[in-house]
């Protein structure tokens, strides 16, 4: 009896370019070596709202995606525009619940008029491509790189994601090609 795969699962979170969603499943799948599917959007959970800090709590929405998956093989990953949060944390890029199996990304961090500059579309993508492959690894089991242009390198500021690469280095590939 063969083993199934999991299987990942892209979530747009309220109002999120769909077409940015599509591509991104697109390349998820081979980089992971995993089907990826693309569910109906979701709306941004009421309940993870904060009013005091107007961001969203990013566990709460985990909570919410952790009820769509079919199996526990499935990885589910959420991306969304609004601001996110932890307790312990102002502004998140993303976060992943290994135990659930779930991760969120919001853009919000990502563009660029968050730090007060001009919007530069060119580098929205390939930055939620970078943090969402790196939370992915996360529920792949595996941790934060240590090499600066590794994708799954723990990134403190932008210039960081926008430095490395969007591959794995030979070491992360092959504990996620043995982890997986």
């Amino acid at each position: 009896m063969g083993l199934l795969k999991s299987k990942i699962v892209v979530v747009p979170l309220g109002e999120v370019d769909f077409m940015m969603v599509n591509r991104l499943a697109a390349e998820l799948g081979p980089v992971f070596n995993r089907s990826v599917d693309i569910l109906k959007g979701m709306k941004m959970p009421k309940e993870a709202y904060n009013v005091v800090r107007n961001q969203y709590y990013a566990m709460v929405i985990l909570s919410k995606l952790e009820r769509l998956k079919a199996n526990n093989r499935e990885k589910i990953i959420g991306i969304c525009e609004e601001d996110l949060y932890l307790p312990e944390e102002n502004n998140i890029l993303g976060y992943a619940d290994m135990l659930s199996g779930t991760a969120v990304v919001s853009l919000y961090e990502i563009r660029q008029e968050f730090y007060g500059l001009p919007e530069d579309e060119r580098k929205v993508y390939p930055r939620l491509f970078k943090e969402a492959v790196h939370r992915l690894a996360h529920l792949f089991d595996l941790s934060d790189c240590r090499n600066p242009k590794c994708v799954n390198y723990y990134s403190q500021m932008m210039l960081d994601i926008d430095n490395k690469s969007e591959k794995f280095c030979d070491i992360c590939r092959r504990q996620l090609t043995h982890l997986v």
